[in-house]
């Protein structure tokens, strides 16, 4: 570039001269132009040409800007005895002791030191023995070299070789003048090797000026050398002046680098993240969230010559699937222009089950109506399997029992009591198993007999005047319930006057009922109703006239040692009224009674046996109404050679 700006001012200036010697009736011919150093050595070549062999050159005559009178001269012509430098003849005062001329086939005039006053047009005229006359136009130019540039930014001369930290995006005016120069020299601002400006602003009193502006700083110019070349000659090297521009930057790029397989639940992962191009270092932070509602985690950061590092160290937790887990790296003197990398957590983790009842399902329905339930399940990955139980008991899928698995729900159509309590589904990923918190199932019905009373009618054996207590207990949800008695047979159905019916602490109903004659015998019913409705069947109670106890059942010789029996039954019937048990063993041979126990339970330790006998063993149940029919065993006692204990 510098050497394309010489070669137009030369251009220039030839053209220049060709005017000036045309308007001055310089003499016809080609100009040559021919440069020198100001303080140097011109060299103004005279060309000969060439010539025959019998030819000689006699006169070599030089002329300055179209003089008559020569300048320099130099005789050669053969037969004059004086010594070559004689030959010379300097005419000019001002190249006294300057100028040579050396002959030969390259013939030069030689001024040294050239001088801005030897700029001019010569012409040289070479006269022969025989050929003609040649001349050779030149035209001299002396150039004085520019002096050294002059770096200025803003109204300050710029010294060190370096200009700021300046701010990226912002503007910046370097001003570059250089004194002399003649021609004035070209300055052109180069950075490597791109031309910036090669336009001067003015020329005025000696001075060249070009301004460097830059409007907008980018991150290219951080390092950059800015450097301003003077020059105005091919035959001078160019002067120049430099400074190397620093710059403050903002961050180019944020890179967050996350575990490529994701993360699991309960695990610490180590979060690095990269952020490059800021001057100076950057704050670095980490955000966990979206904004507003993110929150920043603790960090450490490190920082290398273009490389910040910031490393963030996560327990992955359910909560954090899903988020954005952030990186922000931000200049603090570019504070409106943070650069962020933003990546989406994936946390495997178990699922976390929960149950609720489907929409418009009551926690509390009533015995008959339809029932749905949803277990809502958060899991990553997805599940695979969906189970159900109550009460520990594995639910199956049986809609011929109303009992409907479909996915993520449970319907249960027509609900019983017996289905009422807790239910809890079952969730499975491939990270684990989990169950729901119970979800309890409330089933209102109308009142049931409790088993007590419920396992068919109970019988009531009494007598004649005696009060007995009929207690009557049933099963409902509400447990609030009324009762209402009312008493049936052959003869007469009525219902049971309130003096009659009690109601018990725990919410019962008891009725006081005698029979004074044989017709008060008979069954009550108790019927027991709650906000649900009445119960379908009554619970009964059979009350019959009393007598004698049946006799015991199940009666066997349960031990028995060489003089003792033991004896267990269970009891009969007891004829409606409190029974007691007798137990009497006899001799079989001899029919002599030799034990005689009484007891409230039909159990019997018989014992003061005679040893080695055969016996046999009559069990009775008495009331006051009389003894049962006996239950007769058969048994004996052990030898003394064989006592000992054995178990049947």
């Amino acid at each position: 570039m510098l050497s394309t700006g010489g070669s137009f001012l030369s251009v220039v200036v030839y053209m220049l001269v060709l005017h000036y010697n045309s308007t001055h009736a310089a003499p016809k011919g080609v100009w040559r132009r021919v440069e020198a150093v100001s303080g140097r050595e011109a060299v103004l070549p005279c060309e000969v040409g060439t010539f025959e062999p019998s030819d000689m050159v006699y006169v070599v005559l030089w002329y300055r800007n179209g003089n008559k009178e020569p300048i320099y001269s130099y005789d050669n012509r053969p037969g004059r005895l004086q010594p070559s430098e004689q030959r010379h003849t300097v005419k000019s005062e001002v190249l006294q002791g300057r100028v040579t001329f050396m002959p030969g086939q390259m013939p030069a005039l030689h001024i040294k030191p050239v001088m801005t006053a030897d700029q001019a047009n010569y012409t040289c005229r070479v006269d022969f023995r025989i050929a003609s006359s040649r001349r050779t136009y030149l035209s001299l130019q002396v150039v004085v070299p520019p002096g050294q540039p002059i770096l200025r930014v803003g109204s300050q001369r710029a010294t060190g070789g370096v200009v700021g930290p300046l701010q990226e995006g912002a503007s910046l005016a370097i001003t570059c003048s250089v004194a002399g120069g003649q021609p004035p020299p070209d300055l052109v601002w180069m950075t490597q090797d791109e031309v910036l400006d090669a336009t001067e602003e003015s020329r005025s009193s000696g001075i060249t000026v070009n301004q460097l502006n830059l409007l907008r700083l980018s991150r290219t110019f951080h390092n950059a050398i800015l450097t301003c070349y003077a020059s105005n000659s091919n035959v001078t090297t160019p002067t120049s002046a430099s400074l190397t521009v620093t710059m403050n930057l903002r961050p180019l790029v944020t890179k967050v680098e996350a575990p490529i397989k994701g993360l699991r639940v309960g695990r610490e992962y180590d979060m690095r993240c990269d952020s490059a191009g800021s001057r100076p270092h950057p704050n670095m932070t980490w955000t966990l969230g979206t904004t507003p509602a993110a929150h920043t985690l603790l960090a450490t950061t490190e920082h290398g010559v273009n490389i910040s590092t910031s490393r963030v160290r996560l327990t992955a937790s359910r909560r954090h699937h899903g988020q954005r887990l952030t990186c922000t790296a931000v200049n603090p003197l570019f504070p409106a222009s943070p650069v962020s990398d933003t990546i989406l957590l994936n946390v495997t983790y178990p699922p976390v089950a929960t149950m609720e009842l489907g929409r418009g399902v009551a926690p509390v329905v009533k015995e008959g109506e339809d029932v749905y339930f949803n277990c809502n399940v958060d899991a990553n990955p997805p599940t695979y399997r969906i189970s159900w139980y109550r009460l520990d008991k594995a639910i199956v899928h049986s809609p011929e029992a109303g009992v409907v698995l479909s996915g993520n729900s449970l319907a249960l159509r027509g609900v019983t009591r017996h289905q009422a309590g807790p239910y809890v589904c079952s969730a499975s990923n491939v990270e684990g198993d989990t169950h729901s918190p119970p979800l309890i199932l409330s089933v209102n019905y109308a009142p049931v007999c409790a088993e007590v009373t419920g396992a068919g009618a109970r019988v009531y054996a009494t007598g004649l005047g005696q009060f007995i207590n009929v207690s009557c207990e049933v099963l409902a949800s509400p447990a609030s319930v009324k009762y209402s008695w009312v008493f049936n047979n052959s003869i007469t159905s009525q219902r049971l006057s309130g003096e009659q019916v009690l109601t018990t602490a725990d919410g019962g109903s008891v009725v006081q009922f005698v029979a004074r004659t044989h017709q008060d015998y008979g069954t009550l019913q108790c019927w027991a109703q709650n906000v649900v409705g009445r119960m379908t069947e009554p619970c009964l109670f059979h009350v019959v006239p009393a007598g004698r106890p049946e006799r015991p059942v199940g009666c066997s010789v349960v031990n028995k040692t060489y003089d003792s029996l033991v004896v267990a039954c269970k009891p009969g019937f007891d004829g409606g009224l409190q029974q007691s048990f007798v137990a009497k063993v006899f001799e079989e041979v001899t029919g002599r009674s030799q034990v005689n126990v009484s007891s409230k339970w039909p159990t019997f330790i018989l014992e003061g046996l005679t040893p080695g006998l055969d016996y046999i063993i009559q069990v009775v149940a008495r009331n006051v109404l009389g003894s049962s029919d006996p239950v007769n065993l058969e048994a004996f006692t052990y030898k003394m050679a064989e006592n000992r204990m054995r178990k049947f």
